[in-house]
């Protein structure tokens, strides 16, 4: 009996490089390729938005007129779970070219930012080994993005702090004073006032606290590791 494969393995092999914007959709191509998909889709859930915002990353080979429908029920299957779970998901869709379709949802792990979903469109049902095999290269891709400044990037209706900003506001949200902040991230805490009073200015917040709460809220930080 051959032994399963891992993530650990399939890592390499599915990683997204930092600064290359057309890898993702190169990537979602070969899913498709590998595992009898028509197109795939890579989008993100904002976490704690009723209704649940939605926004598609990357689309490689599904049209525009079926990408709102496949985001719009993969999420559903996904918000609808009673718990937090980011096992695979098979969906039955509406008919292609005359033979039943099926959305197959990978969701990653949700963070403060959102959720990354990997949704494969397939017009002929994927075997369990095949599906476990995509979900765990989806798995992958979806942590290498999320590292990613095209991954981690707020949406175009966000302000754009930049990464010592968001680093500052997430040790305030953990109760730092801007002087254990300083000893944290190696910076004196005039720099710390700086850099937090310069994102609640784009924030459009009165005080640090009042940004953490904006940032919190817009998924732009969470709590640092």
């Amino acid at each position: 009996m051959s032994s399963p494969i891992t993530m650990r393995e399939l890592a390499p092999q599915w990683n997204v490089a930092s600064g290359d914007d057309g890898e993702p959709s190169a990537l979602l191509g070969e899913l498709c390729r590998r595992f009898g998909g028509e197109g795939a889709l890579l989008f993100r859930i904002r976490v704690g938005e009723t209704p649940p915002r939605t926004t598609v990353l990357v689309n490689s080979g599904i049209e525009e007129s079926f990408r709102d429908s496949v985001v719009e029920r993969a999420t559903g299957a996904i918000v609808n779970r009673e718990r937090n779970e980011v096992l695979p998901m098979m969906i039955p869709a509406w008919r292609v070219g005359g033979a039943s379709a099926f959305i197959y949802a990978f969701p990653g792990c949700a963070r403060t930012h959102g959720q990354l979903v990997t949704a494969i469109l397939a017009v002929e049902q994927m075997s369990f080994a095949a599906i476990a095999e995509a979900y765990l290269a989806g798995r992958c891709m979806m942590e290498a993005f999320d590292e990613t400044p095209i991954g981690r990037a707020a949406g175009p209706d966000h302000p754009r702090i930049t990464v010592r900003e968001q680093s500052c506001l997430a040790w305030t949200a953990e109760g730092k004073t801007s002087e254990e902040i300083g000893i944290i991230l190696d910076l004196s805490p005039h720099t710390v006032n700086h850099y937090l009073g310069s994102a609640a200015r784009k924030l459009g917040a009165t005080n640090r606290m009042h940004a953490v709460a904006k940032a919190l809220r817009l998924g732009l930080i969470e709590r640092p590791v």
